[in-house]
């Protein structure tokens, strides 16, 4: 048995952030549908974020929807859902791409309970919109079934036997049987059946042949 597991995280270049104060507005989202290449880290892909929305870069001000100056929004990290801004971007005039976050400085981030926190909070919430779509998550068992040669070939149904008798209604089907594996039934320990697989189209099995049957369960 084989198993495959996807983390929850959330689709590069769907995402649109809106932060505002003062009445001055952005939308920000991630550079995933013009970036070169993917840059990797522990946390698993990272993107730009950029001036844009649902992966649109912006290129009014510069030609990466970076801001004048400062350098990207931050970062979108989004096998961990998680996004990380830029406090000189977000504090730049809004001409050159800010919001004037003034509190967003380099001195404020080394105070004692500094209010950058309220401060964003406040602009995301007053910016009034946040979308983003997600992927479930989703564990993949892979159960291998193989029926050998000597397996399977021989049937119940009443084409294949008498259904009053019992007996093979064709002398060939005795000794040169072939059926045709249409299902494949997975059982627990105690013998009770789980779940019932269908193929995608009949599989024909005789003394001669084997199978390889992979069952994907999704849950």
């Amino acid at each position: 048995m084989e198993r495959n597991r996807y983390k929850e995280s959330i689709f590069p270049g769907s995402t649109t952030l809106l932060l505002e104060n003062g009445g001055d507005t952005i939308s920000l989202t991630d550079d995933s549908q013009v970036a070169s290449s993917v840059v990797f880290n522990d946390a698993g892909r990272v993107f730009q974020l950029v001036s844009g929305s649902a992966g649109n870069v912006v290129t009014s001000l510069e030609s990466n929807g970076y801001s004048i100056g400062s350098g990207s929004y931050g970062l979108f990290l989004p096998d961990i859902a998680t996004y990380i801004l830029n406090p000189r971007a977000l504090a730049n005039t809004f001409v050159n791409g800010g919001i004037e976050l003034d509190a967003i400085t380099t001195s404020a981030l080394t105070i004692t309970n500094n209010p950058n926190t309220n401060i964003i909070f406040k602009s995301i919430r007053s910016g009034a919109s946040f979308t983003a779509n997600s992927e479930e998550t989703i564990t993949s068992d892979f159960v291998f079934v193989r029926p050998r040669s000597s397996q399977f070939n021989y049937s119940e149904n009443p084409s294949f036997i008498s259904g009053s008798t019992g007996e093979v209604l064709f002398p060939s089907f005795i000794n040169s049987p072939t059926t045709y594996i249409t299902t494949v039934g997975l059982y627990n320990d105690t013998n009770e059946l789980l779940a019932v697989a269908k193929l995608s189209r009949p599989l024909e099995k005789d003394f001669t042949k084997e199978a390889l049957v992979r069952v994907k369960l999704d849950f």
